[in-house]
């Protein structure tokens, strides 16, 4: 069942049992990625109840989740024409990132310090002095689990891992291993957190591997986030084989699935009242021919005593800088976003 309305002029929440989707849209200005007032819509019942939701209270826990991340390319020419290390990020409200109590986002791409085989029609570097950049933001955590992990070869990744980790950023992901390299834990305002990165771009998953992963986790943490790299691109639905996979980890004890790669922005489903958000779409590229490449969307992920509230937040790419859209166009765009989306 999908509902979607405006009520009140705030915002929509989606309610399915313990999981609610939260399409919000501010009404006036606050702390960036917080929403000033949301109605909640009941679905456990033929009857809708709306009811006023307070604002996040202390016990709660906020995650941000963003698409990909390219600093190559024509992105890595505007950062050095405009002499400023910060250019990509000057369109999003300052200190953004610390506003949550965590932020991941997909690299796609290694950081080192040259160019190595195996050489690619498209082959990603990043320049190392990004890093001061990206931990200045605030981002806390990275995954490597892309079909560009290895564009510099195994030594560039491991290079990328070492250097990120050494700046104090959480790293898990590989482009083509789905064993314990793929995960990483850590502890947020007393919740433990696993994260599990997948490319099935390139190659499929080896669900044995994953599945051992998974189980050996699965006793010492709170709750399981995989995001995933996957499925086709330019594509705003989910392909049957993808949302497969998407039943699969949750199946198998997973509570949050986080997909990018496609490019656009795809939809959100509930499945065994868990969320699936099947791409992010870009959050910072340089693929300026199409409206959908320089629309994405951030997540924020609340987790609260009762469950989880997910909080879609589109973002418009200008010249390679991600910009929160407000008024009319968050307004279409969360239209958008309902339309493509399952609840369950």
């Amino acid at each position: 069942m999908r509902r979607f309305f405006w009520a009140g002029g705030a915002g929509i929440l989606v309610a399915a049992g313990a999981l609610v989707y939260a399409f919000a849209v501010p009404q006036k200005a606050t702390m960036p990625g917080t929403v000033p007032e949301t109605v909640v819509v009941s679905s456990t019942s033929r009857t809708e109840t709306v009811v006023e939701l307070p604002e996040d209270t202390p016990s709660s826990t906020r995650l941000l989740f963003v698409g990909d991340i390219m600093l190559d390319r024509n992105v890595a020419k505007r950062i050095r024409d405009s002499k400023d290390p910060g250019y990509v990020f000057r369109k999003l409200p300052e200190k953004w990132f610390d506003s949550f109590d965590y932020a991941v986002a997909n690299l796609e791409g290694p950081v080192t310090d040259r160019r190595r085989p195996p050489e690619k029609s498209i082959d990603f570097q990043f320049d190392p002095s990004v890093i001061t950049t990206l931990k200045e933001q605030g981002i806390d955590a990275f995954s490597q689990a892309n079909n560009h992990a290895l564009d510099q070869g195994s030594i560039g990744y491991a290079d990328s891992v070492r250097r990120l980790r050494e700046a104090g950023f959480l790293v898990f992901g590989h482009q083509v291993q789905d064993d314990e390299i793929a995960l990483a834990t850590t502890t947020v305002k007393g919740i433990r957190f696993a994260f599990l990165g997948y490319n099935t771009t390139d190659n499929p998953l080896v669900r044995d591997d994953a599945q051992k992963v998974i189980e050996s986790v699965r006793p010492s943490v709170d709750h399981i986030i995989v995001y995933m790299h996957w499925g086709q691109e330019y594509k705003d639905r989910p392909e049957a084989s993808t949302k497969e996979l998407a039943h699969w980890f949750i199946d198998h004890g997973v509570d949050v699935v986080i997909g990018g790669h496609p490019h656009w922005v795809q939809g959100v489903e509930t499945y065994k009242r868990k969320p699936i958000v099947y791409s992010l779409g870009n959050f910072i590229f340089d693929q300026y021919f199409s409206k959908e490449t320089q629309e994405g969307l951030a997540v924020e992920l609340v987790f609260e005593k009762d469950g989880i509230i997910v909080k879609p937040i589109p973002i418009r790419l200008d010249a390679s800088q991600p910009k929160l859209v407000e008024g009319d166009e968050l307004k279409t765009r969360l239209e958008a976003l309902a339309n493509i989306s399952d609840f369950k």
